[in-house]
């Protein structure tokens, strides 16, 4: 068999003496950082042993105290210690996870005291003086607030641990001190220059030495001061934006400084500056206690000022739509913005008297969220981010808002849509003016329609030409007619004293119409010019509306005392045609009951009762038991202090009929509804409305009628029988049954 031999190996392992000296490393570390949270365990423990309640003065001189006690333990400690970064790090982990709750609340208040402190030695430019108000605050000398910085800096707290109480702190007193130099102050210039002047002198400063030049510079300190000035001007001038426009333009500093720090801003708060103020004129604006012509000045200056700041028209679209609603349901806004435009006083004639005003677009007068109809040239809207451009201050570059941006007075007449409602409103303002204007002269008449023809249009105007050409046209009939009528009164009694504006009705609104009878010597006189004029102008004829006019007359009471002298009382009365005939009844007899003079008249009991009361207010007329009967000298002059020259008849100023002139425009569109409802059967409010202003858009009677107004003259047909409304709210021609 063969034979098996083995062998055994010693070998000689030497020592790791890597794995060695590691582990003894190590533990020299771990005794090391042992000992260094137990130095800081130590020193935090020491910094809260002041109470807390104590006032930020006290708070200051620990912070003092900890950062020399931080400066000394790393000097004595030999190379092998923690560095200054580690023992840092320790401390301020040991520090505020000891800290009580209101430890930031401290820190806050320290901040704001150190700073107002500054702004206050600012203020009063005090650099340095013995009184203790100058030198200390909440005890805290100079020396000891440079000693608190450096210390700041030697911590580095403010950069990390203490970096909101220390960012609320600049805000608090930032917005403070902003809101102290601007706030009320609309007429000066120079304010946000002075508030970023304060910043260079005192934020600046105040943080350079809290958090160190280097994190100063490294950390963008100067533009982040900048951008919370901005933000503290445009906040405080936020809570008085209405105050801002109703003293426009005395507050164009104001708006061109809040437009800058706005840009400064980089427009972040364009959306709250819209909120607030849309939110402002809504609660100190649109309520019933406000005049329509009150808020229509506040609608224009907002306009203005909004224009000045934003060119691209979005942030006034934003702003003015709760305006433009709100006016749009008040029934007097389109006559007050009409008074306004043709009153020289008016704050809308600067604008209808323009140089460089355009012929209002019918584009211009749509709802203004429509887009235009697309063409070969159409690109899509931009996106978000794009639009963003108007709002970082590069205004003008976004097409599709740029038609927000126009004149006041296409802003007015958009309210509504449609500029067919205001130049029907304007011939009933110019009606009102031509029949009261007794010497015919028509100059402003016609420079006024002028200047409205550039803008809505020559073809808008045409009847308002007519209008004043009648009144030109009677003041020659008038020269023609009254020669003669003077020479046939040379042998009566009574000389000529009328005339008349010769009205064609088809071009003027509808005006009042009353049945009465004139006094037989006023009748004579109208028959007279009547007579003279259908010579003049074969075969033409007068119908005479017999309720207008205007009168002048010089009203004598007189009578005889005891001893048989005549005394008499004079007065000059201005009053309407109605009002001198039933004067001139007394003339015959000084007394008349109510049924005796309404039959002479031909008036109603009800209206009599009504007119004469201006005659007993004019202390001509008595009222008794059984009627009216002239008044005493005596009487008269007594009751002189209590004169009263209007009746109660608000009416009686007004020529044009405003019941016929609604009526006769509804009246138009009754035969295009009946159209519908037999062609097409039943039909909702919403449908016959849509229809209507694409039926009637062609023709000369412009549908302007909102849903509202619409439902009420339906339900007007309804009751004349003429449609019928069904439950669920859809017309139909009413059935007749047999």
């Amino acid at each position: 068999m063969p034979a098996t031999s083995s062998s055994t190996t010693t070998s000689i392992t030497q020592p790791n003496y890597k794995d060695y000296y590691t582990r003894r490393l190590a533990r020299s570390l771990q005794r090391h950082a042992a000992a260094r949270n137990q130095s800081a365990s130590h020193l935090a423990r020491e910094f809260f042993d002041v109470p807390s309640s104590s006032p930020p003065s006290g708070l200051a001189r620990r912070v003092i105290r900890l950062a020399e006690r931080l400066r000394h333990d790393d000097n004595v400690n030999d190379v092998e210690s923690s560095s200054l970064e580690c023992r840092r790090t320790a401390l301020s982990a040991a520090v505020f996870a000891r800290a009580p709750p209101s430890f930031v609340d401290d820190w806050r208040r320290l901040f704001e005291s150190l700073l107002e402190r500054s702004h206050n030695r600012w203020h009063r430019g005090v650099v340095k003086n013995d009184d203790d108000d100058d030198v200390e605050v909440d005890n805290i000398s100079e020396v000891e607030e440079e000693q608190f910085y450096h210390s700041l800096t030697t911590l580095q707290w403010t950069a990390h641990h203490l970096r909101h109480p220390f960012f609320t702190s600049l805000h608090d007193v930032t917005h403070r001190v902003v809101q102290s130099m601007i706030q009320s102050n609309f007429d000066t210039d120079g304010l946000l220059p002075q508030c970023l002047q304060w910043k260079d002198a005192i934020l600046v400063p105040h943080v350079q030495r809290s958090v160190g030049t280097i994190s100063f510079a490294e950390q963008r300190w100067d533009d982040r001061l900048r951008y919370a000035v901005y933000e503290a001007f445009v906040r405080v001038r936020s809570e008085e934006l209405f105050d801002l426009v109703a003293e426009y333009p005395d507050s164009l500093p104001a708006v061109g400084e809040l437009s800058a720090a706005l840009d400064g801003t980089g427009r972040i708060l364009y959306q709250s500056l819209a909120y607030r103020w849309r939110m402002g004129l809504v609660q100190r604006l649109l309520h019933p206690g406000a005049q329509t012509n009150q808020i229509i000045d506040v609608y224009i200056s907002t306009i203005k000022v909004l224009r000045r700041m934003d060119a691209s028209g979005e942030l006034l679209h934003v702003v003015t739509r709760p305006v433009r609603e709100y006016l749009r349901g008040r029934e007097d806004t389109v006559r007050c913005i009409i008074t306004s435009l043709t009153e020289e006083e008016g704050d809308l004639y600067e604008e209808l008297q323009r140089q460089d005003a355009r012929p209002l677009e019918e584009a211009q007068l749509q709802d203004l969220e429509d887009e235009d109809p697309p063409t070969f040239d159409w690109e899509p809207p931009p996106s978000i981010l794009q639009r963003r451009g108007v709002i970082t201050g590069r205004l003008g570059q976004v097409g599709s808002s740029s038609k927000r941006a126009g004149d006041i007075l296409s802003m007015l007449v958009g309210i509504y849509g449609s500029k067919e409602l205001f130049v029907n409103e304007y011939r009933i303002m110019l009606a009102d003016k031509l029949l009261s204007n007794l010497d015919y002269d028509t100059d402003k008449e016609v420079h006024t329609v002028e200047l409205l023809k550039l803008r809505f249009g020559e073809e808008s105007m045409r009847q308002c030409e007519v209008m004043i050409k009648d009144i030109d046209d009677s003041k020659r009939v008038y020269s023609n007619i009254w020669c003669p009528l003077d020479m046939k009164a040379s042998s009566e009694d009574d000389p000529p004293c009328l005339d008349a504006a010769i009205v064609s009705h088809i071009f003027w609104p509808p005006l009042q119409r009353d049945d009465m009878k004139h006094h037989y010597r006023i009748e004579s006189q109208m028959d007279n010019f009547a007579t003279e004029y259908a010579i003049l102008k074969n075969p033409r004829r007068l119908v005479w509306m017999k309720q207008l006019g205007h009168v002048e007359l010089e009203v004598e009471l007189y009578e005889t005392d005891d001893e048989g002298n005549v005394v008499s009382h004079v007065k000059e009365v201005k009053c309407t045609p109605v009002h001198a005939t039933l004067l001139a009844h007394f003339e015959d007899k000084p007394f008349w009951t109510v049924e005796e003079l309404s039959t002479e008249t031909e008036m109603s009991d009800e209206m009599l009762k009504k007119r004469m009361a201006f005659w007993v207010n004019q202390h001509v007329v008595q009222q008794t038991r059984y009627g009216y009967s002239l008044i005493s000298v005596h009487d008269a002059h007594s009751s002189e202090q209590s004169f009263v020259d209007h009746d109660d008849d608000d009416d009686r100023d007004h020529a044009v009929s405003f019941g016929a002139h609604e009526e006769e425009e509804m009246k138009v569109y009754e035969s295009y509804i009946v159209g519908m409802l037999s062609n097409l059967g039943q039909i909702p409010l919403e449908k016959i409305h849509t229809m209507l202003k694409t039926f009637v858009t062609g023709s000369d009677h412009k549908f302007t009628k909102t849903p509202q107004q619409l439902a009420v003259f339906l339900q007007q047909l309804c009751k004349e029988e003429k449609l019928e409304c069904s439950p669920d709210g859809l017309y139909n021609l009413l059935k007749k049954r047999s």
